[in-house]
């Protein structure tokens, strides 16, 4: 029996995650980025990056075009309204050196990620995870390393745009024991100071807490250390890198320790779905959100190039494990303000219509939505971390 997504924005996020669109109309193929992808957002706010270039997605049975003044997605029986989601047009303009900004940052709804060197350790001890998408396996990624000025040149292009108000800076693995983190010090520490921004780490955990400390003092809002399989067993066959230069026991450690840290709601970790059963999957959602933690659950969707070619699940599988994720997060009490509005992976915010949910965000969900919540958002962390790194420092005790 043919299952009805088309009216449900959680569902049909999903859905078209996995099965992608096909695209007749000249004008949306050229709105389109590549194999990126094309972002649409759908009703009520929620934002989904759709393959469209895939083989796979020639028996997607969803098909856009134009509706009226706008456009609608329909699987042949039901249709629904979206709107495209222009590209980002710094995208095409280049550093003061020459490099596109495209090259730099890439935008994901409420993040723009920037990787200063798209390198990772693990390639250099043929130690990589097996469902690695590419990011960091670039020929010749070993030597390019953007400059702090190249980097602040692009989030200046970002925030001047307004494409997103959060940067996210990603490292891959390093062998060094910080983890990454004395690499990435510079940027941090030069985006807080010329721009009133919050700022995300992804990096992996690295070898003692004081490193942790240390992130969040430089000025990181929110920091993600990616367990991304939960079952150990298959944590080490398809993580060898990790599991053996880090350890499954020391990620857990790091991420419960950065929930202490970090206010609630800014440390969150990804597991992937459709790499180990879905029960597993949720026993590291229970385990993650137990400890503070969010949970991201992006989707495994085989690609040329991935050493993986496992086939994904069907999305009548996936939901339970997202409304799961819903409960679990609302049981354990975590802040959904800063993990949402994200094209490439379903938010627990917007796991809500999944549940029956028929209305909006609370009023402070929204509020944060706003350009002037995130402002006040940036202004809290700031004095947060003011109060907490000086009541941390040995150096500021009363000697009275």
């Amino acid at each position: 029996m043919k299952k009805d997504y088309i009216n449900n924005p959680g569902a049909l996020k999903i859905d078209l995650m996995l099965r992608g669109i096909k695209i007749a109309d000249p004008v949306v193929k050229a709105w389109a980025c590549g194999s990126g992808g094309i972002d649409i957002l759908l009703p009520r706010d929620t934002l989904v990056n759709i393959p469209c270039s895939e083989s796979f997605t020639m028996a997607s049975p969803y098909t856009i075009g134009k509706k009226g003044g706008g456009y609608a997605i329909t699987d042949g029986v039901g249709e629904v309204r979206v709107k495209l989601v222009p590209r980002p047009a710094f995208y095409d303009k280049k550093t003061s050196t020459g490099v596109l900004f495209s090259k730099i940052a890439s935008v994901h709804g409420s993040y723009t990620v920037i990787t200063p060197s798209p390198r990772c350790d693990f390639f250099n001890r043929s130690l990589e995870c097996k469902y690695c998408a590419g990011n960091f396996d670039v020929k010749g990624a070993q030597d390019v390393v953007y400059s702090v000025d190249e980097v602040l040149e692009t989030v200046g292009a970002v925030l001047k745009e307004k494409s997103s108000e959060i940067i996210y800076l990603s490292i891959g693995f390093s062998e060094t024991p910080d983890g990454g983190i004395e690499f990435l010090k510079p940027y941090i520490k030069a985006v807080k100071k010329h721009f009133n921004c919050l700022v995300a780490v992804e990096a992996l955990p690295p070898k003692e807490n004081h490193w942790i400390d240390q992130t969040y003092a430089l000025g990181a809002d929110s920091v993600l250390y990616n367990l991304d399989i939960f079952d150990k067993e298959l944590f080490e066959v398809i993580c060898p890198g990790r599991a053996g230069l880090i350890g499954r026991k020391r990620c857990m450690e790091a991420l419960e320790y950065a929930a202490r840290i970090f206010p609630n709601g800014t440390v969150a970790s990804h597991l992937i779905v459709g790499l180990e059963p879905p029960g597993s999957t949720c026993m590291g959602i229970d385990f993650l959100t137990g400890i503070g933690v969010v949970p991201i659950l992006p989707i495994y969707r085989p690609a040329i190039g991935r050493a993986l070619r496992i086939e994904p699940l069907t999305t009548e599988i996936i939901i339970p494990v997202y409304k799961h994720l819903y409960s679990a997060v609302k049981k354990n009490r975590i802040n959904l303000n800063w993990v949402r509005d994200l094209s490439m992976v379903t938010t627990p915010v917007e796991i809500r219509s999944l549940m029956g949910d028929k209305e909006g965000g609370s009023i402070v969900e929204n509020f944060y939505k706003t350009r002037i919540g995130l402002k006040a958002a940036w202004g809290l962390s700031t004095l947060r971390r003011k109060l907490r790194v000086k009541e941390e420092d040995p150096s500021s005790d009363s000697k009275h």
